[in-house]
């Protein structure tokens, strides 16, 4: 794998990192008066990563298994050119107002059941796995890390690293928003409401930049191993 290719990762990991699981809750919580709640808030974050992580490692064993059923026939490129028709049609429907528009309606929807209570007595653990469900179906970036994975040459164990290492860097911006809330509570409180605010009303724009970008970086690593742009 390449620094370039590594590099899309990061990028990916780092867009995830702004999801309702891994962003919008661990900020509503961090909103709230007094001092950080640093237990729930890890067993939170970290069943997040864990399931995550899970549900990469499975989709890598059907990718693996598909790999080596296409391999049997001499054509891994269907791979390639199913990505690259993934890429193209998520940078298309980033112009949609309509489909991101709707993505971010769900994100605002979550975040405001949890302000006002609703579910306030389920498990951390239990909130976490009801977040990532939620997520599922809106888990652009992540698929597309999961599909360039599979697409590549590694060993299924550095895979399994990698998505490991995915998962941690997602939620590395909450932890780091919580570490500064407990050290400077007072003097992040602000901003920290600014970016919520923010947030809310950038939804359907982010959204629409997620797609466009998560489609760019897909095609764009589909088309560089297909080699359609060599001369």
């Amino acid at each position: 794998m390449g620094v370039t290719t590594l590099a899309v990762l990061v990028g990916l990991a780092l867009v995830d990192s702004t999801s309702i699981g891994t962003l919008v809750i661990p900020l509503v919580w961090l909103l709230r008066p007094g001092p950080v709640a640093w237990r729930p808030l890890l067993t939170f974050l970290v069943t997040v990563a864990a399931m995550y992580a899970a549900i990469g490692v499975v989709l890598l064993l059907v990718g693996e298994s598909l790999t080596r059923a296409l391999s049997g026939v001499g054509d891994l490129d269907a791979l390639r050119w199913v990505q690259l028709a993934v890429g193209i049609a998520l940078l298309a429907s980033s112009f949609s107002s309509a489909v991101v528009g709707r993505f971010a309606g769900r994100a605002l929807v979550w975040r405001d059941r949890l302000r006002d209570g609703d579910g306030a007595g389920r498990s951390i653990a239990g909130t976490a796995t009801i977040a990532v469900a939620v997520e599922v179906p809106t888990m652009l970036p992540y698929l597309a890390a999961i599909g360039i994975l599979a697409a590549s040459d590694l060993a299924l164990g550095a895979q399994v690293g990698i998505v490991g290492g995915y998962a941690v860097v997602m939620i590395v911006p909450a932890l780091l928003l919580a570490v500064a809330r407990a050290a400077a509570s007072g003097a992040v409180e602000a901003p920290l409401r600014r970016l919520d605010g923010w947030l809310t009303r950038q939804a359907e724009e982010m959204t629409g930049w997620v797609f466009g970008l998560v489609g760019f970086f897909v095609a764009a690593d589909a088309a560089q191993a297909l080699e359609l742009f060599s001369s």
